[in-house]
């Protein structure tokens, strides 16, 4: 068999997982990027790299969405103004996943409090532009990596509680809380975490912070 007919069956073999009526694969990315996807596919390519959810109107990202997809190392939804509702694991034991960005989804209001478990890889976390009111449940993440947790514009997120952290991650982590609606956040917030830096910058509401507020963390090197 010539090289170029071996190339050839290697091409059309890895395209034929990723022929969609609304989605599209370039390499090993999935894209849906369509209105006219209103629920999650259930072929997406078992060896995809990285999904892409833009502007469709998904209400809900369903319990273990990505189970199995053991490659995944980026996950993007965004503008999504229909979606509501994350569940429980989605993203979760997910090996290589390193970047998640959930922004632009103003009607986002509920974070099942274990949509994040089990992500050794996990260095990036965007939660931004969103109509939560409790920061999610980060303690399960169990990164090994240091963690930038980006969780910004979200206007309806009024308290930080105790030990929201702990667990985000077993190296250091920077923090970036600004632009939200704090007022108040309560002691020992932060226990169990490394802080490299932490932005409160921007939440006009939030007037002071409790003496215990760093009791069992290190840091924050730059707040």
């Amino acid at each position: 068999m010539s090289l170029g007919l071996t190339c050839l069956l290697i091409l059309l073999a890895s395209c034929s997982c990723c022929q969609h009526r609304t989605c599209h694969c370039a390499g090993r990315i999935f894209i849906c990027q369509e209105s006219k996807v209103v629920q999650l596919p259930r072929d997406i390519p078992t060896n995809a790299t990285e999904l892409r959810f833009v502007l469709t109107k998904m209400r809900v990202i369903p319990k273990g969405a990505f189970t199995g997809l053991r490659d995944l190392e980026k996950i993007e939804i965004s503008q999504n103004d229909a979606l509501e509702i994350i569940e429980a694991n989605v993203f979760s034991s997910l090996p290589k996943l390193h970047e998640i960005r959930i922004e632009k989804a103003n009607n986002l209001v509920k974070i099942d409090q274990d949509a994040f478990q089990h992500l050794p890889s996990l260095r990036y976390l965007l939660i931004s532009n969103t109509g939560l009111r409790f920061l999610p449940a980060v303690h399960k993440v169990q990164s090994f990596q240091k963690v930038l947790l980006d969780a910004q514009d979200n206007i309806h997120i009024r308290t930080i509680e105790r030990n929201t952290f702990m667990g985000l991650s077993s190296e250091s982590v920077i923090l970036r809380l600004n632009k939200n609606g704090i007022q108040e956040i309560k002691n020992h917030a932060f226990n169990g975490t490394c802080l490299d830096e932490l932005n409160l910058s921007d939440n006009h509401n939030l007037e002071k912070l409790p003496d215990e507020v760093f009791q069992g963390a290190i840091g924050p090197v730059v707040l």
